[in-house]
């Protein structure tokens, strides 16, 4: 029975290293397909990098070739849609001002993780909420909710810029659900949030909306005389 154990660990261990050896070469086949050139020493660091190291090697690799930020977010999203989040939030972080095309990048990788990844790009740079939120929302416009109530969580005083940006993104018959995401997430930013969304949507503002309910005008009393509508001459 003592040898069984043994033998099954031991499968068990060889298994573990040879799914993990795999997820390794994924990862550095993806970047190089993606054009991203690699020296021996960051393939020796992408090969051993686990978990959060990933992310890690990740920023260093956008550090050193800004330009190819997009491409190795999303080449690293691809083979570890796991770490999406994380690795998004470390490309950000080394390139900000690329924040909007990274966060694209990686939601189209993953678009499940679409959330997530928007949430920790808006965490990395708030100052570019709106842009990071509207490159999500055209990455993946089905979600285009979910991204909005994301990002406003994370950054609840752009809120009505995120909002506005997720709304002009998205299908126009997505701005009131948007909307209300928005507003569930910052409520004390409604105000803002639906002035900002009627400067892009009107029709989806509830005050510019035309008022359904009001009653018709009333009819004017006719001047013609009888039953047979004719009217009197003068005399």
């Amino acid at each position: 029975m003592r040898k069984t154990l043994i033998a099954l660990s031991l499968v068990g261990s060889l298994s573990f290293g040879t799914t993990t050896a795999l997820a390794d070469e994924a990862l550095v086949a993806a970047l190089q397909l993606a054009g991203v050139e690699l020296t021996n020493a960051q393939i020796a660091e992408l090969g051993a990098a686990k978990g959060d190291a990933i992310a890690q090697a990740v920023a260093r690799l956008v550090t050193a070739s800004p330009a190819k930020a997009a491409a190795i977010a999303a080449a690293a999203v691809s083979a570890a849609p796991a770490q999406a989040a994380a690795i998004t939030a470390a490309a950000v972080t080394a390139a900000p001002a690329l924040a909007a095309t990274i966060t694209a990048a990686a939601v189209t990788a993953a678009p499940t993780q679409a959330t997530a990844i928007t949430a920790a790009a808006v965490t990395a740079a708030p100052s570019q909420a709106a842009t990071i939120t509207a490159a999500a929302v055209t990455a993946a416009p089905a979600q285009a909710t979910a991204i909005t109530a994301a990002a406003v969580t994370a950054a609840p005083a752009q809120a009505a810029a995120v909002t506005q940006a997720a709304v002009a993104a998205a299908p126009s018959e997505q701005a009131a659900a948007i909307t209300q995401a928005a507003v569930g997430a910052a409520p004390e930013q409604a105000g803002a949030i639906q002035t900002a969304v009627a400067a892009v949507a009107p029709a989806s503002s509830p005050a510019s909306a035309p008022n359904a309910s009001a009653p018709p005008a009333p009819s004017v009393p006719s001047s013609n005389g009888g039953a047979g509508g004719n009217s009197a001459s003068p005399s």
